[in-house]
């Protein structure tokens, strides 16, 4: 198959659906466009071993090499914001003026992290999503001694791994009543309080009355709900992200929660396609945020686009790596609700563990440290829609 492609967005599901499109046989003009300057990086990284590396050593880091993209035929235009698409004629406008025709595009777009009001505009408070981010935040840790993450999901957390292994004072700010409280069961919750804790991190959860202070342009700490006050030279918020839909909503594609995608994931626009954290699949309750799901849903529309099989939906899985700690995640832990149990399960290994969760009696997700096998496994019944006993689960 012939044509042009112009894929938005350049980071794991915009780069794999190049990749994805020259293995599946399109011989024609690929062309990706990113607003981040440079060569992309993975994302994985940037919230920890990136934040303890020197910048010399980035390139270690790079999604891909430069000889790929000479490899896979794939122009580059970074460092270049997307300013309109008109899905009429087929082209899209880029902010320096030009414009490209495109045959099929695919938005590859992402999230942007949510940031609090009243903290825009302070130079020492930072979010963590992107190279540029990361590479902000890196320079801010090598001058400040007390930090401050508000926040206590996955980012929030490795962040603050990363602040204490480089010496820093570190304060977690939580509003629910404990980490981790939308994506992990309150077992797992608990053990990487403690992990954390064991490492000095003073954390603070329930806190929903945060105020924060600032002289100048600057942050200067926080006082807790407690009326605890703490004084720190950085800030980092770690409350989530929101899709960045904004180019599909100027076209008229169907949004909510991300752009609205078939299994095709084409959106209602047509030859417009969505992938990776952007994309919400029709009938689905949320977006999945992972790299796993980038590659997944890139490969689709890359098999979509070439006329070849479509792969099979997979299962979501994610790890998270904290200190000497890596969690590995497979399917969606359930919101607490009264249909929900867990079964704790001990590891082989010392310290390890797996928890596993059922919503009306189906096993949806299993998550394991220290336990590699349990992980697998769970991962297996997940896949194969089996569902062992709570009673087999906890009996080691």
């Amino acid at each position: 198959m012939t044509g042009q492609i112009v894929i938005i967005g350049a980071s794991h599901a915009g780069i794999t659906c190049a990749e994805q499109l020259r293995t599946r046989g399109f011989s024609g003009a690929i062309t990706l466009v990113d607003r981040q300057s440079g060569a992309p990086l993975e994302r994985p990284p940037l919230s920890k071993s990136y934040l303890g590396s020197m910048p010399e050593d980035d390139n270690k880091f790079l999604l891909r090499r430069a000889e790929w993209y000479d490899q896979f035929q794939v122009t580059m235009i970074d460092g270049m914001a997307v300013e309109r698409i008109d899905s009429g004629l087929h082209q899209i406008y880029l902010a320096d003026g030009q414009s490209l025709n495109y045959d099929k595009l695919i938005l590859a777009t992402g999230a942007v992290p949510r940031i609090l009001p009243q903290l825009v505009g302070l130079e020492n408070v930072h979010v963590l999503r992107s190279p540029d981010d990361a590479a902000a935040l890196r320079r801010a840790m090598q001058t400040a001694k007390t930090a401050v993450v508000i926040g206590g999901g996955y980012i929030g957390l490795e962040a603050a791994a990363s602040f204490r292994k480089a010496g820093l004072t570190v304060h977690v700010v939580e509003a629910a009543e404990r980490l981790l409280a939308r994506v992990a069961s309150p077992d797992m919750s608990a053990f990487f309080q403690e992990l954390h804790q064991r490492h000095g991190v003073m954390i603070h959860n329930g806190m929903t009355e945060t105020k924060f202070h600032q002289k100048d342009v600057l942050f200067t700490g926080i006082t807790l709900d407690t009326g605890e006050q703490i004084s720190a030279e950085l800030l980092v918020v770690g409350i989530g992200v929101v899709p960045e839909s904004v180019l599909a909503d100027a076209i008229g594609a169907e949004t909510g929660n991300g752009i609205l995608v078939d299994r095709q994931m084409r959106t209602t626009i047509e030859d417009v396609y969505a992938i990776g954290d952007v994309a919400l699949l029709d009938g689905a309750e949320l977006r999945v945020e992972s790299v796993h799901n980038a590659q997944d849903t890139a490969a689709r529309a890359a098999a979509d686009i070439a006329k070849t099989p479509l792969p099979d939906m997979s299962i979501p899985w994610f790890w998270s790596e904290q200190y000497d700690v890596r969690l590995q995640s497979a399917g969606i832990v359930p919101a607490a609700k009264d249909d929900i149990r867990y079964a704790v399960r001990p590891g082989k290994r010392e310290g390890g563990m797996s928890v596993w969760s059922y919503q009306s009696g189906q096993l949806v997700a299993v998550e394991a440290v220290h336990d590699p096998a349990a992980y697998m496994l769970g991962k297996k019944c997940i896949e194969n829609k089996l569902s062992p006993p709570l009673s087999d689960i906890t009996d080691p």
